[in-house]
């Protein structure tokens, strides 16, 4: 079949002057920078996080939520998601043929595309933001507050600007990581989380600490992407202004980039829905489910993500040889990986959460009280954890046979249920209600793609899945018992410098009692672990 590269007479012969497969010790050593940066990053976003939530009063801490919501939906939407999706394997595609200058040519017309249309959304969300604050968060919790809306409206049009930079950085670190230049990327999200920190601490005892918080997020968003400029110079990177879009790497692109924005948005949106369901709840409704989230994150992103993006190539090889059956054994064994990793966790949020949500979060202004409130919502994200996790690596698989369309449609009707069932579950259980039905559509959303997974490939071995996870369960439920014990001996002494080391030590004490158990009972996704974590 002929390419659109070929029908315009390009060249698909790789070039000799073509860059070269990086050794594997150069990508060992890439991921351990890009790791280090990422860990980096994650620890100083928990002491921002921190210090928002001592420093704020709890009317401050919604606004500053809310307003910080709307750059980061455009920001996945454009930047992160749909633009590493859709434009790196091309890029890549084009260096690799040594054909520079149409690689150059696509990141031109990407770059000039991408940033145009951020640069009208900033444009459009300034002007309209008042109207687009009292939309969103009108609700009770925010307009029955003399002065918040006005508040959220004020760091939000602020903020907006934080899109411009981060899209920036995005497409930079985008064109760095298709030149294998990681380091940088790894590191750059720091700023951002040092700036607002600076922000916060500089002025935590001023009468401007509203807009000195909102600019600090503007100047973080702007210090990632600058820090990326002398390595994009360096590997001839920069993009220029161009409005002629007929390349066909453009036009390949774009019509990648369409359907994974709806998959995407549909996620994005149905966040800041909950955001604007929230606001019609108590005052710091936003905080705690945000303050809550960020925890969820942590294994999140560590173990379903990482199997997700991994286990991608290996059923995409399947399903182009029509190996079907080692297509679902694959699956099979990646969802029970999945849960072999997930269930302590889960375990780790029912019996910890208040320990942990207390030590990290619970000074200055942000209360035990509150930290209840937190903990319950972890309780709840049990569900979530499983449902999200499996729903990440059963979509992958969607994916992996070229269909992009059914998950999208999928989540496009979860969210419409999730829209009339919502408000269902607050009229009974108000902030936790909102919270389950995050966690009851995620679910749903999971079996309808088991079915569709099972229509186009083949059935899971759910029966073998159980049992395994029968296996987990009882190892889980040692590591239980080990921590109801933990928590008879009153082992928290009030102070962060001496809580947060013994918090680590009886987590990683849960790990043991886990593990072993699971040795004991023959768990074979421990040998699994075990192999892989040689190979690092």
């Amino acid at each position: 079949m002929t390419s659109p590269f070929q029908k315009k007479g390009y060249s698909l012969q790789k070039s000799p002057n073509a860059p070269k497969n990086s050794p594997r010790v150069s990508t060992a050593k890439a991921a351990f920078f890009f790791g280090t940066g990422t860990l980096t990053s994650r620890i100083l976003g928990f002491i921002r996080d921190s210090l928002v939530l001592a420093i704020m009063p709890l009317d401050m801490k919604d606004a500053f939520f809310a307003a910080f919501k709307l750059p980061n939906v455009f920001r996945r939407l454009f930047g992160e998601g749909g633009l590493s999706v859709s434009f790196i394997p091309v890029y890549v595609g084009l260096l690799e043929k040594g054909e520079e200058s149409h690689s150059q040519r696509l990141a031109d017309g990407i770059f000039t595309l991408l940033m145009s249309l951020i640069s009208l959304i900033c444009l459009m969300m300034f002007l309209f933001m008042d109207p687009l604050v009292n939309f969103l968060f009108g609700g009770s919790g925010f307009s029955d507050i003399p002065g918040k809306i006005e508040m959220t409206i004020t760091m939000a049009r602020i903020m907006v600007f934080f899109l411009f930079f981060i899209c920036l950085f995005a497409f930079f670190m985008a064109v760095l990581n298709a030149n294998r230049k990681f380091t940088l990327s790894g590191y750059a999200p720091m700023l951002l989380n040092v700036a607002i920190i600076c922000g916060l601490w500089l002025y935590k005892d001023s009468e401007h600490l509203v807009l000195a918080s909102a600019f600090s997020v503007v100047i973080g968003g702007a210090l990632q992407a600058f820090l990326l400029l002398p390595a994009m110079i360096k590997v001839h990177g920069l993009p220029k202004i161009s409005f002629s879009l007929s390349h066909p790497s453009v036009q390949v692109v774009v019509r990648k980039f369409m359907p994974t924005l709806l998959g995407v948005g549909v996620l994005q949106i149905m966040g800041l829905i909950n955001a604007s369901f929230a606001s019609r709840l108590m005052p710091g409704a936003i905080t705690y489910i945000y303050t809550a989230d960020r925890l969820l994150e942590l294994p999140l992103s560590l173990i379903a993500v990482s199997i997700g993006t991994t286990v991608l190539p290996a059923l995409s090889g399947y399903w182009s040889r029509k190996e079907t059956g080692n297509f679902i054994s694959s699956l099979s064994r990646q969802l029970g990986l999945f849960y072999f990793l997930a269930i302590p966790c889960i375990f780790g949020f029912w019996f910890l959460g208040s320990d942990i949500v207390d030590i990290l979060f619970n000074r200055g202004k942000f209360s035990f009280a509150e930290v209840l409130i937190v903990a319950d919502i972890l309780k709840i994200y049990c569900l979530t954890l499983m449902a999200a996790g499996s729903l990440k690596i059963v979509t992958q698989a969607l994916y992996a046979t070229g269909d992009t369309k059914t998950p999208a449609y999928i989540a496009l009707f979860g969210l419409t249920v999730h829209v009339i069932m919502a408000p269902l579950f607050m009229e009974i259980w108000k902030l936790n209600g909102l919270v389950f039905s995050t966690a009851l559509i995620t679910l749903i959303n999971f079996i309808i793609s088991s079915f569709f997974i099972g229509k186009r490939v083949g059935t899971i071995n759910w029966r073998k899945i159980a049992s395994h996870v029968s296996l987990c369960a009882g190892a889980a439920c040692m590591m239980g018992f080990y921590l109801v014990a933990i928590n008879q001996l009153q082992w928290k002494q009030g102070r962060f410098l001496l809580d947060f080391p013994l918090l680590i030590l009886i987590v990683g004490g849960a790990g043991l009692v886990y593990f072993s158990v699971g040795a004991f009972l023959k768990v074979e996704e421990l040998n699994i672990v075990l192999r892989r974590f040689r190979k690092k």
